[in-house]
């Protein structure tokens, strides 16, 4: 049963890809699964169910990654470069799905821009309770509105994690974005 479901996912996510929610059709996914239209609502009775499994499980695996990454790092400037170098791979790694994630930011429907915030949520603590707060605290970053600055770092993230070629290959590196992060928030005398 998994492995239908997966087959199904794996499919939907190059429909969804290359045609967008909208125009991607059901039957087209449930025959590059290799499965009947019946399974496919078998597991997912709409496509917008369908679409919610492609957030959750991408975003997850996505978070996962980029927290992992940012805890084996020791210091608040190591971990906002492993934060960025984490996401970046990751990106570069599944463009095809990440995609589909930055497609519906920046689509018009609201119902999967709240679950990807309620999905990357994580991140946001992440970085105020690991990154930003214990920079501050030690004096490495300026006195910032903490709020702020994390929403600022991932639109930071998102914006430029969104920007690549058909290749995949992001327009800037991560090393790039995390030092101009750093720059703007070390603490000035």
């Amino acid at each position: 049963m998994k492995d239908s479901k997966n087959k199904l996912l794996q499919a939907a996510v190059l429909e969804i890809a290359e045609k967008g929610f909208e125009k991607a059709n059901v039957n087209h996914i449930a025959k590059a699964a290799d499965l009947s239209v019946g399974t496919l609502y078998n597991y997912f009775p709409t496509k917008r169910n369908l679409m919610h499994a492609i957030i959750d499980q991408l975003s997850q695996l996505h978070v996962a990654t980029i927290v992992d990454s940012v805890m084996k790092a020791s210091d608040p400037i190591s971990r906002m470069k492993a934060f960025f170098d984490a996401g970046f791979d990751f990106i570069e790694s599944n463009v095809i799905a990440a995609k589909i994630v930055f497609n519906s930011l920046n689509g018009s429907d609201e119902n999967f821009k709240q679950r990807l915030f309620q999905a990357y949520l994580p991140l946001f603590e992440l970085l105020r309770r690991e990154v930003i707060a214990p920079g501050v605290s030690q004096q490495i970053f300026q006195t910032l509105d903490q709020d702020k600055t994390v929403n600022l770092i991932m639109f930071i993230y998102l914006g430029t994690g969104s920007r690549f070629d058909d290749e995949g290959k992001l327009w800037m590196k991560s090393t790039e974005v995390s030092t101009f992060v750093l720059n703007s928030l070390r603490y000035k005398e």
